[in-house]
């Protein structure tokens, strides 16, 4: 296939069955043979009707298995951004489902990334070279020995899974481990789970939907931003959630839900694989440390759902054709002609599309669908180049390469400009921003960016990232009255990856009531206690901290300033 399924995958999945599926599709109902213009559409229309469960649209439960079977890995971010994008445009569709003409799209977006190797891009707030008190750390780091190979972190309190799972199959793998759960904690240990933090060659953490893991949630996206080996589990079954021997309001449900959503995109950002199954995650493991592997490496046959390229946005090509298709039709449920069509392919791709290819593969049908605009385009852009074409592009490519490696980074066109402050922190009933925030900034002459939404939606997650990355400094305020749990797991990534970042934490007090409903004693317990870890993770790392929130402001403010 040219520029899609790998050869090897090729012949095995033409099969005696598959190849007379595929001359079926020659005289097949004419929706289907409107589908297919080539090679390319022909061997993904095979992998599409492997997983349509006969309905002609994919679910998105399985669009993942879709994209493996062509050596694609998004993750569950994107997923989640393409159906959007897909449902975005506002054509007649089913929520969470996406069509064949979307599939070819999206498959063809994400190839282009696969084959461009985009390189995960630094936000703008990262610092060339870090504080004195994380180089002081790191050479810590480097003198220690590490005499076990596993550190297993996550949940605790009640926790069975260390001992019933992880440490038995650890033994018969005789890979070394510590095991920070102790019957009586004194702080003391802190610092002895901090070095053998330090000394592991592997962070293995299980977080699971008994516990809140309030600590274990910022933890881990700390280590992922300090570029450390992480393997994550991930309960994310949620029906008769006990956390800690307490059932948790809907409300405090759905904001842990949202701060173990941020936190798999910040895993998966970072090509890291998330496990859902305890048993394959410790597999992979051994299998990593046997092999001397990286978690970014783990493929299926390991038992891992890999990602790759986690951090590219897709979709935008699905929105792009449906406003070139609607600006050209007039509707949304328009048809265009063949000279629209090639009108269409020249807006969006600005190239010239082969009228005579068309014709030759339509002669008589002039009145295409979106659906069939989709498949053109696709097949159009993957068709094989002429000889002399493909010479000159393999002979050009080491310099293309050159010029990419070294080019500076640029933002997508369209996207927002740099801002200097990001608002992070407190949402809710918490008005820090406009009451204080915002005016002191103002003052000061500085641009911001408010990710303050009525309603947080998953999917727009990638969108997010793009904006907060943009912005020179990362300033997170935790106020007394709210739970700030997802940005709290924000600022962890950032302060591990070095970014400029300034705390404001206050503590929560007894008694505090959070959208009408009053803390239990454990959920007041967990929230400080994670507030204190962020605390004290920040300021190992010479991030500044105030309780006071015009304190933090300022200090925003004066640091930006003595950047210019």
């Amino acid at each position: 296939m040219a520029g899609c399924l790998p050869q090897h995958q090729k012949k095995s999945q033409l099969n005696a069955e598959s190849m007379s599926e595929v001359d079926s599709l020659n005289t097949g109902p004419q929706d289907v043979v409107d589908k297919i213009f080539g090679d390319y559409t022909r061997d993904l229309w095979e992998v599409f009707k492997r997983y349509d469960l006969g309905e002609n649209k994919l679910p998105i439960s399985i669009l993942r298995r879709a994209f493996c079977e062509l050596n694609l890995y998004p993750s569950h971010s994107q997923v989640l951004e393409m159906v959007h994008c897909a449902v975005e445009y506002g054509s007649p569709c089913v929520p969470d489902h996406i069509t064949f003409g979307e599939f070819c799209v999206l498959v063809d977006e994400l190839q282009y990334h696969y084959e461009k190797g985009t390189t995960l891009p630094q936000p703008k707030s990262i610092l060339k070279n870090k504080p004195d008190a994380y180089e002081i750390r790191r050479k810590r780091k480097e003198s220690l020995q590490a005499s076990f190979q596993v550190f297993l972190g996550g949940s605790c309190a009640g926790a069975t899974w260390r001992q019933e799972k992880a440490i038995p199959y650890l033994k018969l793998q005789s890979v070394t481990f510590y095991n920070p759960q102790v019957n009586s904690w004194r702080p003391e240990l802190i610092e002895l789970e901090d070095r053998a933090k330090q000394a592991a060659q592997l962070l293995f953490f299980m977080i699971d939907n008994q516990t809140r893991a309030v600590v274990s949630m910022v933890e881990v996206a700390y280590l992922v931003g300090s570029r450390r080996q992480v393997v994550l589990v991930y309960d994310d079954s949620w029906e008769k959630v006990v956390l800690d021997g307490e059932s948790p309001s809907s409300r405090e449900l759905g904001d842990i839900v949202r701060a173990r959503t941020v936190l798999m995109d910040i895993v998966e950002r970072n090509a890291i694989p998330v496990f859902t199954n305890i048993h394959k995650a410790l597999q992979c493991t051994a299998t990593g440390l046997i092999q001397n592997m990286r978690v970014q490496d783990l493929e299926l046959n390991h038992g891992a759902q890999p990602v790759k390229f986690g951090h590219t946005q897709v979709g935008a090509a699905l929105l792009k054709l449906r406003e070139t298709f609607n600006s050209i039709t007039g509707n949304v449920g328009g048809k265009m002609t063949k000279e629209d069509v090639k009108l269409g392919y020249k807006c969006y791709s600005g190239l010239e599309l082969d009228i005579k290819w068309l014709y030759q593969q339509r002669p008589v049908h002039d009145a295409f669908s979106f659906e069939e605009f989709c498949c053109i385009v696709t097949e159009m852009k993957r068709k094989k180049p002429p000889l002399f074409s493909s010479l000159l592009t393999r002979m050009l490519s080491p310099v293309y390469w050159v010029l990419n490696r070294y080019r500076p980074e640029v933002y997508e066109e369209g996207t927002e400009e740099a801002r200097d402050v990001y608002l992070g922190g407190s949402c809710g009933e918490s008005n820090w921003r406009e009451e204080i925030a915002v005016p002191m900034l103002k003052r000061n002459g500085m641009s911001y960016q408010d990710p303050h939404v009525s309603e947080w939606v998953a999917r727009l997650i990638p969108m997010q990232v793009a904006l907060r990355e943009r912005c020179r400094l990362l300033l997170y305020v935790f106020t007394l009255n709210t739970r700030g749990l997802a940005a709290m797991v924000e600022a962890g990534y950032y302060i591990g990856l070095g970014c400029r970042v300034v705390l404001c934490i206050q503590k929560m007090k007894d008694a505090t009531v959070i959208a009408g409903e009053e803390l239990t004693k454990g959920a007041l317990s967990d929230y400080n206690r994670g507030r204190m870890y962020l605390s004290d993770m920040a300021s190992r790392e010479g991030v500044p901290v105030f309780d006071n929130i015009e304190d933090s402001v300022q200090c925003a403010i004066t640091q930006l300033q003595n950047t210019t």
